[in-house]
């Protein structure tokens, strides 16, 4: 038995709310992923820059380390110094170039 006009209506009505729910839905899932990831964005550029600071301390770490072992012998010490002043000056000079 065909559909009467209003029964037509009545199925559009209900499949049209329910695509309204559906976008809202998507909508809402949408939303929140942005906002997920500017929270890992964030989280990403934390841990980069805690990465710079660690690495920054270690070769720091590692240099005095050297220079602690080498107090013992001080030619040893004042050959790694002018060992650092000349690799200083050398990349001083091509940032210059």
């Amino acid at each position: 038995m065909p559909e009467s006009f209003e029964q037509r209506i009545a199925t559009v009505t209900r499949k049209a709310a329910l695509l309204t729910q559906r976008s809202q839905l998507t909508a809402q899932q949408r939303d929140e992923a942005y906002r997920r990831i500017e929270e890992l964005n964030a989280e990403l550029e934390n841990a980069r820059k805690q990465i710079e600071r660690l690495t920054t301390e270690v070769e720091y770490l590692k240099l005095a380390s050297n220079v602690e072992l080498a107090a013992g012998d001080v030619e040893k010490a004042r050959a790694f110094l002018s060992e650092l002043v000349w690799e200083i000056d050398k990349c001083i000079s091509q940032l210059n170039d």
